[in-house]
């Protein structure tokens, strides 16, 4: 069942409580993606928090949202999915994970969840946008290029006429 969510979140509060979110987040209340991609759907958001330890919250679930994007290839729009698996802790400043997960200082701080959810999809999102293999070509670019023949270049060929026959 899908909840409003919250603006803000307490990490060890919301740890405490082992705080299970699942809710959408509007595209309107995301300000960097849009600057990116052409137009962004709603974020479904699932997270749960949980403590670790007296100074560890655990910080896990999942972000998904549908985007339109520009192809880097044939330059046209096209609808992608966007999504990213969260696995981070909140800590105190220094910390490290034993896990290999990152750690996020502010443990006692205001989370700003549209900030923190902008954050990870654009993490998670490619560095360049391109159809799926075979779907779009390149402007020029012939789509069966297999079919004609191939041709024998002889970059110096042209060269010989440039200068003329000097005999």
């Amino acid at each position: 069942m899908q909840d409003a969510l919250p603006d803000t979140i307490i990490p060890r509060r919301a740890a405490i409580q082992a705080l299970a979110l699942d809710g959408l987040l509007p595209g309107s209340a995301l300000v960097r993606l849009p600057a990116v991609f052409a137009a962004v759907d709603a974020v479904s958001v699932v997270l749960t928090f949980s403590a670790t330890g007296s100074d560890r919250v655990l910080l896990t679930g999942n972000l998904s949202t549908t985007v339109r994007a520009r192809c880097q290839r044939c330059l046209e729009e096209f609808e992608m999915g966007l999504s990213a698996d969260i696995d981070v802790e909140f800590g105190l400043p220094g910390a490290v994970s034993s896990d290999d997960r990152e750690v996020l200082t502010g443990l006692d701080d205001k989370l700003i969840l549209a900030e923190f959810v902008e954050d990870e999809l654009l993490l998670g999102a490619p560095m360049t946008t391109l159809h799926d293999e075979g779907d779009c070509y390149a402007p020029g670019e012939i789509e069966d290029a297999e079919e004609l023949p191939p041709t024998r270049r002889n970059p110096f060929g042209d060269l010989t006429k440039l200068l003329g026959n000097k005999d």
